[in-house]
């Protein structure tokens, strides 16, 4: 009995001993080559997949089998591009000549700091009639346009590679010096380089491209008027120049008739020509389209039958004009426009299968102020639209600063009893004024009466010192909305303000209803412990038995 349980304690000690040196068992070598290709594509860099090699004989040109390549540099000076460009470039040749396609590809790499980083900035657009007034100033520097020009010479061959190698997907993500701009604007974006897509070879068609992102740090991009993306299905240009007379091309490329397929696109930081003013997508089989910063126009024209997202921001239009009946998640943020200019937006039909919308109103103005409540009146009659609306994300801009200050919401954007979950995000607007944000909530609140979940987020206010936590503003949460069917709260950026305090107490006097309210305290705050106890206090003693939960900047009550 006691030989056996003897036998039993060594085997257990001789399978937990380390082996004896060299005799290391590699188990990770021993796996299918499928599982160690899975594993070398999901490394970051591909120099580090090629230094596997040097591991053992098992390693040894397994990468060159992979199917998914990523190049990825640090920040690199004009010398270091050429020699990141000449290790791509020979990884790639090497690939070229054996049986194992690329299905996958992705490069990005950054310029050094000694460069200005412009090129990740939009110009400065003047939403007038003229849109554009580029500052005076002189031409960009030759080590920032040979570096330029190198990145631009280099992402050419890349896309040529792509095409000619049936590669499946392709990230280019550039981080590049950019220029002063000079005196006349058109100079400096027609004597910018740009990457050229209709300078892919004749004889090949990107057939097999399935995505592809393009984001050029800046470069100016030429557009084919031949090549088809057969079977293009997500597109991405990002942070790129269209020269003049360049706006025809990219609707063309963009539409069914150069991407047949294309169910995903996206436009940021896209410089346009002051003289194109028009840009009109029209796209069969779209779904989602997300345009940021893409500036200067003056129509934007959407007819996308199939489109059931789409995202707009920043984008400097006076005419929006959408025609898709099949739209389902809507995000307009509309750039402040300037007193001079008009903003309209034209939606063909009703939008019966919206359910989610994010848009910007604004709560007050000055009495005298221009534009006054037109700035509303597009975000307004987008929710007329949406007769099936669900789910509500409002950025709430315009805080009130005096008693003659106009309420912009009870005046204009009608009662919304089919919202059922509201999301308000106060904006930074109101940094300064830390206790003003409580009259433009109150006022939004008024539109509303079926909310089962509200989300109420804070930003930051730099004003909000050890002393101002009081407020002398309690008559902005007289209780004027209803929230009788209230049944989770999540409020976010808290302080521990009075403002705070009476806005949770007038919510709790109408939420009968209401079983979760869960606070975060911003923690760039120092917050008593104090302030603390007496939110905990309110909640626990508004009737029923609650139960509360605390972290150092979280605390959620249940009921």
């Amino acid at each position: 009995m006691d030989s056996t349980a003897d036998d039993l304690r060594d085997s257990k000690r001789a399978r937990l001993a380390p082996p004896p040196p060299g005799d290391v068992v590699d188990r990770i070598s021993g796996l299918d080559d499928d599982v160690l290709l899975h594993i070398l594509s999901l490394v970051g860099d591909a120099r580090d997949a090629v230094r596997t090699g040097a591991l053992s004989r098992r390693w040894l040109g397994l990468w060159t089998r992979v199917p998914a390549l990523r190049f990825a540099s640090r920040s690199v000076s004009t010398a270091d591009l050429e020699r990141f460009v000449s290790f791509v470039n020979g990884v790639l040749a090497r690939r070229s000549q054996s049986d194992c396609a690329i299905e996958s590809l992705a490069i990005s790499y950054a310029a050094d700091n000694e460069h200005s980083s412009l090129g990740n900035r939009m110009p400065r657009f003047l939403c007038a009639w003229q849109r554009v007034i580029p500052p005076p100033c002189t031409i960009y520097t030759d080590s920032a346009r040979k570096l330029m020009v190198a990145s631009v010479d280099a992402v050419q061959g890349w896309i040529r590679y792509a095409v000619q190698h049936r590669v499946k997907s392709l990230d280019v993500d550039l981080s590049l010096p950019s220029a002063h701009r000079p005196k006349r604007w058109r100079d400096f974006v027609e004597k910018k380089p740009a990457v050229c897509l209709g300078d892919l070879p004749t004889s090949t068609s990107p057939v097999r491209l399935e995505t592809m992102r393009l984001a050029l740090g800046g470069a100016g991009l030429r557009l084919s008027t031949t090549v088809k993306f057969a079977s293009l299905t997500v597109l991405s240009l990002e942070n790129i120049e269209i020269p003049t007379g360049g706006v025809r091309h990219l609707v063309r490329f963009v539409s069914s008739a150069s991407c047949p397929r294309l169910q995903k696109l996206s436009l940021k930081k896209i410089c346009l020509d002051v003289l194109d003013d028009e840009l009109r997508l029209e796209a069969q089989v779209l779904s989602e389209l997300v345009m940021e910063h893409v500036q200067p126009l003056v129509w934007l024209k959407l007819r996308t039958p199939k489109l059931r997202v789409l995202h707009i921001d920043q984008c400097s239009y006076e005419l929006l004009s959408i025609s898709a009946p099949r739209l389902e998640e809507v995000a307009l943020f509309f750039q402040p426009r300037e007193s001079s200019s008009y903003r309209w937006l034209d939606v063909d039909g009703d939008l019966p299968c919206v359910r989610r919308v994010k848009l910007c109103l604004w709560s007050h103005r000055h009495r005298a102020s221009r534009p006054g409540e037109a700035e509303n009146d597009c975000s307004i009659l987008l929710l007329k639209h949406c007769s099936f609306l669900t789910c509500l994300d409002v950025t709430l801009e315009g805080q009130k600063e005096c008693e003659l200050d106009v309420d912009m919401i009870k005046r204009r954007v009608p009662h919304l009893p089919q919202v059922t979950s509201l999301t308000i995000n106060v904006s930074v607007m109101f940094v300064n004024k830390r206790h003003g944000f409580g009259a433009s909530v109150a006022s939004l609140l008024t539109r509303f009466n079926n909310l089962r979940h509200l989300s109420l987020n804070l930003p930051f206010f730099v004003d909000l010192q050890q002393n101002n936590f009081l407020c002398d503003h309690p008559n902005h949460w007289i209780n004027e909305f209803s929230m009788g069917h209230l049944q989770e709260a999540e409020l976010t950026g808290f302080a521990g303000t009075d403002c705070e305090l009476w806005f949770i107490k007038a919510m709790l006097a109408s939420a009968k209803r209401i079983h979760k309210v869960a606070i975060s305290f911003n923690p760039y705050y120092s917050l008593p412990q104090s302030k603390m106890d007496e939110f905990e206090r309110l909640l626990l003693g508004s009737g029923g038995m609650w139960t509360s939960h605390r972290d150092t900047y979280t605390l959620t009550c249940i009921r």
